[in-house]
């Protein structure tokens, strides 16, 4: 009889040790015991880091459009502007269309010039490529080149980070970055480019 309730205490004394912390799941209760004083600072400092956070986030935005508006492929288009340029750029393979496009879309990691130094450059791992590297540009095809813009840097090999332009750009669009692109190297590129006959 002592022996059932010496067993009977032990798993009464588990029971209470298993379902015991069980009744605060999820809280540690410093909250429950904490002021309404507490409580409004602990929500103040939370608001202000929140707020910090937020005009940290708003003053990068705002050095990165302007660095983007001072790089020399920077513009702004009127409508009829805009309109005209969309058209050239469907008309066919061209450096100016190029241009255009990678001011648009390549340049903000990439750099103006293609040194790798465009205002979202920073902290990306591994840099952008430097297309103004011709040493290595240069021994680059004009299809490694393409499929890279078209596929993303993952597709040969390289950094998933950068994005496939496949579906955003159309083939001309494409092959006029890569004739813009090789105008970017230094030592100069003197080999074919997409669009010459």
């Amino acid at each position: 009889m002592e022996s059932t309730r010496v067993r009977s205490s032990i798993v009464f004394a588990l029971l209470i040790a298993v379902l015991l912390p069980l009744t605060g799941c999820g809280d540690d209760g410093t909250e429950r015991f904490e002021s309404e004083e507490t409580r409004a600072i602990r929500e103040k400092v939370r608001a202000e880091m929140a707020q910090e956070r937020l005009e940290r986030i708003g003053n990068r935005l705002t050095e990165m459009n302007e660095s983007l508006a001072n790089s020399p492929n920077a513009f702004a288009l009127s409508a009829g502007e805009a309109v005209a340029e969309e058209e050239e750029a469907s008309a066919g393979i061209s450096l100016a269309s190029g241009e255009s496009v990678y001011g648009a879309n390549c340049s903000s990691c990439h750099g103006a010039r293609g040194q790798g130094d465009g205002p979202l450059s920073t902290g990306l791992r591994p840099t952008p490529a430097k297309h103004a590297d011709g040493v290595y540009m240069n021994a680059l095809s004009n299809d490694h080149i393409y499929r890279v813009i078209s596929e993303g840097g993952a597709a040969v090999g390289k950094s998933s980070m950068m994005a496939p332009w496949g579906s955003s750009l159309s083939n001309d669009e494409i092959n006029s970055l890569i004739v813009f692109i090789r105008t970017l190297a230094d030592p100069p590129y003197s080999g074919p480019v997409p669009g010459e006959s």
